[in-house]
């Protein structure tokens, strides 16, 4: 493993980095508490099947966003890494999946703080809970490929 910086093969995990990391900023605002997104699901009461299947499953699809939101972050961060540091094949490597996986969480629990702030969320344990399942179903998904390729 070298420790040159591969600038060519950095560009996109970077582009996909900041277009995610600002897409999980602009998610953890006061936009999209669960008031905000029961006000979406009320504008189609019309149609009685579609809100009730919303209202029922309403906490599932917003615990799901975390899930994908900070699995999906670690999976940005290793694509980084790869490019800039290993083998740009997505290779797994223990070391930089767990630091990546610690640093993935420590966002989860600022983003939980970002909500807090934002005055109309809060910060909630079960919420930190999802996203540290997220990151730890990517890193296990992560593994696997790589083994089902023979690149591990």
């Amino acid at each position: 493993m070298s420790l040159a910086i591969h600038i060519p093969a950095i560009a996109w995990p970077v582009a996909t980095l900041v277009v995610g990391g600002g897409l999980i900023w602009y998610l953890g605002s006061g936009r999209f508490g669960r008031e905000q997104t029961q006000r979406w699901i009320d504008m189609v009461r019309s149609v009685p099947t579609v809100h009730r299947f919303l209202n029922l499953h309403h906490g599932k699809f917003r615990a799901g966003a975390h899930y994908v939101e900070f699995g999906g972050l670690f999976l940005m961060l290793y694509w980084l890494w790869d490019a800039a540091f290993g083998t740009r094949v997505l290779a797994f490597r223990g070391g930089p999946a767990v630091l990546l996986g610690a640093v993935s969480a420590f966002a989860a629990y600022l983003d939980e703080l970002h909500q807090l702030r934002s005055g109309t969320r809060q910060f909630r344990r079960i919420d930190l809970l999802h996203s540290s399942c997220g990151i730890a179903i990517a890193m296990t998904l992560l593994f696997w490929q790589a083994v089902i390729r023979g690149v591990e």
